[in-house]
């Protein structure tokens, strides 16, 4: 009994030390550079929020953000979930909540004051066979009713993660709820930006459809039949840039980061030639970049897992050199900003070295201008999986118009999205966004909000 007592005291005497220690901790972390995302902030107390409970749960989120050694016990539990895994060596399945917007995002708040929120589009769980019959495939027309603008920085996903030998790829689940809307989406801008504007539909797929998966194959669906699917409900008049085949044909080079979800720059490099090909130009050939290097780097499969197997086994980033003379500018709202499209300061002390290819910090819209005296103007509409492509339009482009889906807002802008178009006079818009996020209709709504 006695033994049991002095248990008990010393429990809660380095129970009641750690929380002491925590509270007086002034030097609060800002930043988790483990799981690379923001923590939460101290919340404001208010009447409101003190009766409704919800200063009580920030608080309690914040507390838990910012305990005392916080990273440290995290990787500790890591640790201990690993060695009582009871998975096969060198394979682990991994679900992570993940957020949109790294910690080097700023998000703003697209949302208008005057309007009163609505319910956003309801999601279903879909049959999940792509190769299903068109007649089967029938499913309900998404709500005609446009949404407001979102936040998406608020928002998160679950992701689902294989990783094997030291390798990560993000596992792919058909929604032909998901991909329907997309269509849906492209088609409405199609139809309101008419045959002056050429449209374009680029969705790189993710790693794991490019890896020797074998029993484990059946985890995850098959993008290239997603693909398949979603063309046959794009208009004809929408040109559809082959990412899928273009990869493929270099599925074993260094086209996907190890430790990281996006494509590498030489993955991106391939996407550009398909777009290219579609577009019926030749592709300026690699040899004619400055290639750079950046080793140690750790990605955002690596934050969202803390495998200790990609730990291990960090990235190389290989960055090719635009030789096009350019400014890069970016707006927030009305101001505006001169900035580098390769962006070095990232190479070290980065919590997200992906972002040296060109961050858009949150920007509401970008521009490119070149010294390519062509007249040729085009959009991105993006995800961050055009970071790395969009540099390798220079040689082609008099300017370059950035937008990414989750930050522009057409209330700061003042213009919805073919009106922006109509007003700089842009004859070409690619949307590129990565198979999830075309698979999410919740990302695609928001890219529907800008049409309105």
């Amino acid at each position: 009994m006695k033994k049991l007592r002095l248990d008990a005291i010393a429990f809660i005497l380095i129970l009641g030390g750690l929380g002491l220690a925590n509270l007086l901790n002034v030097n609060k972390p800002t930043v988790s550079v483990l799981e690379n995302r923001m923590l939460k902030g101290r919340p404001t107390l208010t009447v409101s929020s003190l009766f409704s409970g919800e200063y009580f749960r920030d608080f309690e989120d914040y507390y838990s953000d910012t305990f005392i050694n916080r990273d440290r016990v995290v990787k500790m539990c890591r640790d201990i979930k690993d060695s009582m895994s009871l998975n096969e060596p060198g394979v682990t399945l991994v679900v992570s909540r993940e957020q949109n917007a790294p910690i080097n995002e700023k998000t703003p708040d697209t949302t208008p004051p005057q309007e009163n929120p609505s319910t956003s589009k309801p999601t279903t769980t879909p049959d999940t066979n792509p190769g299903i019959s068109d007649e089967a495939a029938t499913s309900a027309t998404p709500d005609p009713t446009p949404a407001p603008p979102r936040e998406f920085g608020d928002d998160e996903t679950v992701g689902y993660y294989l990783i094997v030998d030291g390798k990560a790829v993000q596992l792919f689940k058909f929604n032909r709820e998901g991909m329907d809307y997309y269509a849906e989406v492209l088609n409405k801008y199609h139809d309101v930006l008419g045959d002056d504007v050429t449209l374009y539909s680029m969705i790189p797929p993710t790693a794991s459809e490019f890896i020797k998966l074998k029993k484990y194959a059946d985890i995850t669906d098959s993008q290239n039949d997603a693909m398949d699917y979603l063309y046959g409900r794009l208009d004809p008049g929408i040109v559809t840039v082959n990412v899928y085949d273009a990869l493929n044909q270099h599925k074993d080079e260094y086209i996907y980061f190890k430790t990281d979800h996006h494509w590498t720059a030489l993955g991106a490099y391939y996407g550009y030639c398909a777009f290219m090909e579609a577009t019926g130009r030749e592709p300026v050939p690699l040899s004619h970049y400055e290639t750079v290097k950046i080793e140690g780097y750790l990605g955002s499969s690596y934050t969202k897992t803390l495998n200790k197997e990609l730990e291990k086994n960090p990235d190389t980033i290989y960055l090719y050199l635009p030789f096009t003379n350019h400014e890069y500018i970016m707006y927030n709202g009305n101001s505006e900003e001169t900035a580098e499209l390769i962006d070095m300061s990232y190479a070290e002390g980065s919590g997200d070295k992906y972002l040296i290819f060109m961050s858009t910090g949150g920007a509401t819209w970008s521009v490119i201008k070149t010294d390519v005296h062509n007249g040729k103007k085009i959009m991105v509409m993006k995800d961050s999986f055009g970071n790395a492509w969009v540099p390798f339009l220079l040689p082609h482009y008099e300017e370059i118009y950035v937008v990414d889906a989750r930050f522009y807002s057409k209330y700061t802008t003042g213009m919805t999205i073919p009106e922006f178009i109509e007003e700089h006079g842009i004859q070409e818009l690619v949307f590129l966004f990565y198979m999830e996020d075309v698979n999410w209709t919740k990302f695609m709504n928001g890219v529907e909000s800008h049409l309105n």
